[in-house]
């Protein structure tokens, strides 16, 4: 009975680590990127914590190439009862200048 238990607890576990990854910058096309992130806990309704993580990564990638991020589109799907939420943010790195005039 306690193996039991303590498989389950390592499966919660594996599943929340999971869920709260990442995908990492991913190219769609030209100058543009997507990267997305699952809320790392269950609740109801937006993780803003999630959609600041979103930002960071795109800032930091854009900021390697001296450029600055500019919004394309972004994703926040609320959590639900069952159902962990998220944040997908479509974005281009562009030059200061751009990035100022939205």
């Amino acid at each position: 009975m306690m193996k039991i238990h303590a498989k389950s607890g390592m499966l919660a576990a594996a599943v929340l680590l999971v869920a709260c990854q990442s995908t990492g910058v991913i190219p769609l096309d030209g100058n543009t990127f997507m990267v997305a992130k699952k809320d790392g806990s269950p609740g109801l309704g937006v993780s803003f914590s999630t959609k600041a993580a979103v930002y960071q990564e795109a800032t930091a990638f854009c900021k390697v190439k001296g450029l600055e991020v500019k919004t394309i589109r972004v994703d926040t799907t609320p959590a639900r009862v069952a159902q962990l939420g998220g944040t997908e943010l479509q974005f281009a790195c562009v030059g200061a200048q751009q990035a100022a005039q939205g």
